[in-house]
């Protein structure tokens, strides 16, 4: 609606916003602030994230473009998504994915110039940091984070140059990090020794979503050196705003140039391509069929999943099931037979059931059709995720001496798939 962006009355530097792709994880209380700003300040392309669904509780903490009763058990990202697309210059776009963030691999953030991270627990702050940082630093996004404690509302903004996410965090707050700290109910923290409700108006959600935009427009108009620096604002009876620069944390785990040097892009997405057609492509790249593709190794709130569940028993009943699903998209109750998931029979640990099968790597030469014709989003690789590929040194004694070659692809079309994809 051209009607609505009077040039005489916006900023100057409006028109720097139109070509800027903005991708923001979590579509909540920040979230959904966010989106509306950045539509405001006249970004060309939004892509929202969110595996939740609105719920009428938390209706009084959202943008107000959010409809109440209309949205309540929509999921938060195409939701959100459709509310602001009515806001976008005239050739924006808004795009909303449901989503876990454990479905992106880092080449699906490449396409995007900033990243708004408006999360509600570490485990999902420090996954994101990771893939994150496991790209060239040249193809890195710039990061902002910001959020809420009580009436504090403040923001980061890193680019990756000095310091990572997890510098910002106190790693006694990654114990219980898989923990959601704002749509599951109320917030507890230990203040001195006692679990304490911790209350978060609508307005500091707001704020911090205000503070993170307006250091995205001081970095896109060139206002200053804005990167790696914290905005905090604190209300009254003690208003007060302080901008402070985050130091990198010399014991910080994540803080490395991890970056995937040397990645070869392939033909295609993970979300259409299946593993006989990886297959194919990696043996031109390497003119050989002596290789394995390793399985996708998700660390992910301090547990690393690196294999392919391929049969396991019930974990209600004890009859052999057939599973076919990466141990990190698999959770215990998952694993039941039919009779026993149609009558609604609870998983129960037995120690005495016997393991299942587990592969954690997939070679050309030993793979069922079955497995071969599945696609590497079914075989647990994220949209986006770089793919270990190792193969043998023709030149070692033997394979006992370590004479192997390790190489990472990636499917060039990814970055595209995540941004138009509804539903992950």
């Amino acid at each position: 609606m051209e009607g609505m962006f009077n040039h005489l009355k916006l900023s100057q530097y409006f028109p720097l916003f139109r070509e800027q792709k903005c991708l923001i994880v979590g579509a909540g209380a920040v979230g959904t602030y966010i989106a509306e700003f950045l539509a405001k300040m006249g970004a060309g392309y939004i892509h929202l994230i969110d595996f939740d669904h609105f719920s009428l509780e938390n209706a009084s903490k959202h943008s107000g473009m959010i409809r109440t009763p209309e949205d309540v058990t929509k999921n938060k990202a195409t939701a959100t998504a459709l509310r602001v697309q009515a806001l976008m210059i005239p050739e924006g776009v808004a795009m909303g994915t449901d989503a876990n963030i454990c479905s992106i691999g880092p080449e699906a953030l490449t396409v995007y110039s900033a990243a708004f991270l408006a999360l509600d627990n570490y485990a999902a702050k420090v996954y994101f940091n990771k893939i994150w940082l496991s790209l060239p630093r040249e193809k890195r996004p710039v990061v902002f984070m910001g959020g809420t404690n009580g009436e504090l509302a403040e923001s980061y903004v890193i680019d990756g140059s000095d310091l990572c996410l997890r510098c910002l965090f106190d790693e006694s707050w990654l114990e219980d990090s898989a923990r959601r700290t704002s749509c599951s109910g109320p917030q507890y923290r230990l203040i001195d020794g006692q679990q304490e409700i911790i209350r978060t108006s609508g307005l500091a959600s707001g704020m911090a979503a205000h503070l993170m935009c307006e250091q995205f427009r001081a970095f896109v108009t060139g206002c200053g050196d804005i990167v790696n620096k914290r905005i905090c604002y604190t209300a009254y009876p003690n208003p007060g705003l302080m901008i402070t620069e985050p130091l990198r944390r010399p014991s910080c785990p994540d803080c490395r140039d991890s970056g995937a040097e040397g990645a070869r892009a392939l033909e295609g997405s993970v979300l259409n391509t299946t593993l006989e057609e990886l297959f194919g492509q990696i043996s031109e790249e390497l003119d050989s069929d002596d290789f394995a593709v390793m399985a996708h190794m998700m660390d992910y709130n301090g547990v690393v999943y690196n294999a392919f569940i391929t049969d396991d028993y019930c974990h209600a009943c004890g009859k052999p099931v057939t599973v076919n699903a990466h141990e990190g998209r698999t959770r215990y109750g998952d694993v039941l037979c039919a009779e026993c998931a149609a009558s609604g029979e609870p998983a129960a640990y037995d120690s005495s059931r016997p393991a299942g099968s587990k592969i954690r790597s997939f070679s050309p030469g030993n793979m069922d059709a079955g497995l071969r014709n599945m696609t590497l989003y079914s075989l647990g690789y994220p949209v986006g995720a770089y793919i270990n590929v190792k193969q043998r040194d023709a030149a070692a004694a033997d394979f006992l001496t370590g004479g192997t070659n390790s190489f990472h692809f990636y499917m060039r079309y990814d970055a595209y798939a995540l941004a138009s994809a509804e539903k992950l």
